[in-house]
């Protein structure tokens, strides 16, 4: 299992049920109705749904489909599980972006099938089931598809950035200045920490330093792999 499905979890509820009752209360402000009673009924609905499609991803379809799939993908989810478990890198192979484009679809559709057809059947009946298994299967794979969009996006922008060469300035002579009395030490700013790092120390769960900045560093170095990764593959298909 990977041992980061407990935080996937909680981050994917928290901002899951954030994101659904905020818009709940946005909509009962502009219809004039009061705000919070759609607020806390929303981020409560959406939190049972998200932790159980969160839940099965992550605790039950991923594993299983990890150990048993081929393919280049949930080979590449083996060999990063045996990194984490051994200490030694491992040899990864190069990423595409239908790899990145494909990246849990199919556990995403698979787990919001058994979500939906379990929350559904609660809900309804037995005549909810198969409605739920299909509306879940569709809207979970479509949401799972968006998000990797999403992130090839944020991956193109971050080697644009990284790659604009510096704008050359003219040297010039410096002006005469005025001696100044020496200024106070001033602290370096903090730097920003993601919107589900701030939820979680509104609701109390305060990050380190420490801890934010190792996972700023693992951050940095995992889209720095991946833009290596692609520009080398960028590469290939210019000579070929």
């Amino acid at each position: 299992m990977d041992p980061t499905a407990p935080q996937t979890v909680a981050k994917g509820v928290l901002l899951t049920s954030t994101v659904c009752g905020l818009t709940a209360g946005l909509y009962g402000v502009l219809k004039s109705q009061p705000p919070g009673p759609l607020f806390l009924f929303s981020a409560m609905n959406s939190g049972i749904a998200s932790a159980t499609f969160f839940s099965i991803r992550e605790y039950l379809i991923g594993p299983v489909l990890v150990l048993s799939m081929p393919g280049k993908q949930y080979e590449l989810r083996r060999q990063r599980l045996k990194e984490a478990a051994e200490g030694a890198p491992a040899d990864v192979s190069r990423l595409t972006w239908g790899d990145i484009r494909s990246r849990k679809a199919l556990d995403s559709s698979v787990s919001g099938a058994l979500a939906g057809g379990v929350l559904n059947t609660w809900k309804r009946g037995r005549s909810g089931t198969v409605p739920g298994l299909a509306t879940g299967a569709v809207m979970c794979g479509l949401l799972q598809w968006a998000f990797n969009e999403f992130d090839i996006l944020r991956i193109t922008h971050i080697a644009r950035v990284a790659h604009t060469p510096p704008v050359p300035t003219i040297p010039s002579t410096p002006a005469p200045t005025e001696p100044r009395p020496p200024s106070l030490p001033v602290a370096a700013p903090d730097p920003p920490r993601s919107l589900t790092d701030r939820l979680f120390a509104m609701f109390g769960h305060k990050i380190s330093d420490e801890e934010y900045l190792d996972r700023m560093k693992a951050q940095r170095d995992n889209h720095l792999r991946r833009i290596e990764q692609l520009e080398r593959e960028r590469d290939d298909k210019r000579e070929t």
